[in-house]
């Protein structure tokens, strides 16, 4: 029994998962648009980060093709706030190791990342932390 038919998922969450997977465009917005902006976090983040753990590319597909962009700016700011916690933690120093830059098609910004570096911005046991980094980053030698 996959964890999308775990009883643990509701059944709004079970079929956001199928949808994405399936790249369903009508069926995805059918299961987001019917939800309040306050219930839709409880139900996207854990299809995300599920798919993130299991088919990365469905992941990848929601947040590159369908997310809002103004919920894909805040969730750029939090994984690029995060990302450099985690190098400064790791000892990688703003301007050397990684920088930020400006993205020209999304108006927001973009971590830079020096390849050495790269391991340490998000966690090993975080596959959706390391998803939405790919996402917001650029790789650099």
């Amino acid at each position: 029994m996959s964890q999308a038919q775990d009883p643990s998922f509701s059944p709004d969450i079970q079929a956001l998962i199928q949808a994405m997977q399936r790249r369903d465009v009508p069926a995805v917005a059918q299961q987001v648009n019917g939800l309040s902006p306050q219930e839709r976090p409880a139900v996207l983040t854990p299809a995300l980060r599920y798919l993130a753990g299991v088919d990365p590319a469905s992941a990848q597909w929601f947040v590159r093709h369908l997310m809002a962009p103004a919920v894909k700016a805040q969730l750029r700011e939090g994984i690029l706030k995060a990302a450099q916690d985690y190098l400064q933690e790791a000892g990688f120093q703003e301007g050397i190791d990684y920088e930020l830059k400006p993205h020209p098609q999304s108006g927001g910004q973009i971590l830079s990342l020096s390849r050495r570096a790269l391991p340490y911005a998000a966690p090993d046991d975080d596959p959706f932390g390391q998803l939405l980094l790919a996402e917001f980053c650029e790789l650099r030698d």
